[in-house]
């Protein structure tokens, strides 16, 4: 019986043995695992977000140039305008002569309004990428930046922002990546660019625009004319919805002074 007793004492502790090796076996085989599958620690954001630096940094600038470009036309630098209350308001339909009608100016408003947005915006916001940069490195983090790509599209009320940069930050053993920066503006200037086109066709072929019909076939606008000089008519469009306004310049049909 003694001689059993020991026997089965030897064996659970060699059982034990065995398990505590295999425990051992286990920690080591997890530890190396950890080692070399090992990922740089996100870095804490809080001290300063390039994402939303960004972010903000587009929405403004887009905001700011969208704000330029309704009072004039489309455009942030007008070329052929008229000048009415001190705006330089864009020729969309035009013609110099008499009893003609109008001929298309910005036959592409809408391309030539995203060249206007982007012009305005990428330089502003690789201003803003290298303040960031700047900002990030005094307070010792490690910042590669690869080259901008910028792009800008307008749909029914909303202008859209798209932002490609890769930038890495590091700091110790901490890093962080960002690539995408994607901004989405609420604004009717699409809409009221739409408007604007309709009016420009309308009088190229009738050399006249029936604004109060329109305004009552779509309430969301309000549209008002105003005769000025040299024939020239001023169309103001407004977005009930936004309360903002475009401005347009027309003349066509124009009549000789005196008849």
């Amino acid at each position: 019986m003694a001689y059993d007793i020991k026997l089965r004492m030897k064996n659970k502790k060699g059982q034990i043995a065995i398990w505590v090796i295999m425990a051992i076996v286990i920690v080591v085989i997890i530890s190396m695992l950890f080692l070399f599958n090992k990922k740089p620690i996100a870095i804490k954001t809080d001290e300063i977000n390039v994402q939303n630096q960004i972010d903000k940094c587009a929405r403004d600038a887009a905001n700011e140039a969208v704000d330029k470009m309704l009072p004039q036309g489309g455009f942030i630098e007008p070329t052929n305008y008229k000048t009415y209350n001190n705006i330089k308001v864009s020729y969309l339909c035009q013609n110099n002569g008499y009893f003609k009608p109008c001929i298309s100016q910005h036959p592409m408003l809408l391309n030539e309004e995203i060249k206007e947005i982007k012009d305005y915006v990428e330089p502003r916001v690789e201003q803003c990428f290298l303040s960031t940069k700047q900002e990030l490195e005094k307070r010792k983090y490690s910042v590669e930046m690869k080259p901008m790509q910028l792009n800008v599209s307008l749909g029914t009320n909303r202008i859209y922002v798209y932002i490609n940069r890769e930038i890495s930050v590091s700091k110790n053993e901490q890093a962080q990546k960002f690539e995408t920066y994607n901004v989405e503006l609420t604004n009717p200037l699409y809409d009221l660019s739409k408007v604007a086109i309709e009016i420009a066709s309308q009088e190229a072929k009738y050399c006249y625009f029936e604004y109060v019909g329109y305004m009552i076939l779509y309430p969301r606008f309000s549209i008002q004319k105003f005769a000025i000089s040299d024939s020239t008519k001023i169309y103001t469009i407004e977005d009930k919805q936004s309360k903002k306004e475009m401005n347009i310049a027309i003349r066509s049909c124009a009549i000789t002074p005196g008849i």
